[in-house]
């Protein structure tokens, strides 16, 4: 009697009821408010050309600027600029969709350079293709295999592209990225931990060392 009554409990636990990373996420070929998962990483891109750099969540030390620039289905979570080791607490609406990047670049045309976007995409995916190491958690349910979350751009995208016209930003295109990214589920309300890490080991390269630590404290409301 004493072992199904354990048993019962176990299944009861919040644990149970998800725990295999998979079932958390979205993946590749699914959509989110009618827009292909891969489309994401351009438009996170665009998102954190919305806002000043001093309220951007990317800098932000304690989570306090995570609600910076948010609308619509999908909510969006920062790591760091460059090497980045950072722990935050950020307060979510209920139902929303959540997309960070565990470790990503973005590449895009120099002033007085127009490339084109293959080059884009392929200086894009340099450091990527030499990942060291990556791990991704969310209350203690590890991703098995989180490398099979790498998104490129489908196709390049002006990072200004957000902007609204009358600020008379430049086109800065073509932009590219390439990384590795999660978009989870919504989550139920209450206390969640997210954590997720990096690194790059590309022997040469601007960032080709490049190691993001990130852990999120969320609570959905």
């Amino acid at each position: 009697m004493k072992k199904l009554i354990i048993a019962a409990i176990l299944l009861m636990t919040p644990a149970a009821h998800a725990a295999n990373f998979y079932d958390l996420a979205i993946h590749k070929g699914e959509t989110v408010a009618d827009i292909p998962l891969e489309e994401y990483s351009n438009i996170w891109w665009q998102w954190t050309q919305t806002m000043p750099k001093e309220v951007s969540p990317i800098s932000d030390a304690t989570g306090e600027n995570c609600h910076q620039g948010q609308n619509g289905d999908v909510w969006f979570l920062a790591g760091g600029y460059g090497s980045s080791k950072v722990t935050r607490t950020c307060t979510i609406p209920e139902g929303k969709h959540i997309f960070f990047p565990v470790i990503n670049m973005l590449y895009y045309p120099k002033e007085k350079h127009s490339p084109s976007c293959a080059s884009v995409k392929k200086g894009a995916a340099l450091n990527n293709e030499e990942l060291l190491s990556i791990r991704v958690e969310l209350d203690q349910i590890k991703a098995i295999n989180p490398a099979h979350y790498r998104l490129s751009s489908p196709g390049c995208f002006d990072l200004f592209g957000l902007l609204p016209e009358d600020v008379g930003a430049p086109e800065i295109f073509p932009s590219a990225s390439d990384g590795y990214w999660v978009m989870l589920k919504p989550l139920s309300k209450g206390k969640h931990s997210l954590k997720f890490s990096a690194q790059y080991g590309r022997e040469k390269g601007a960032y080709s060392k490049m190691l993001q630590d990130i852990h999120y404290e969320i609570i959905v409301e």
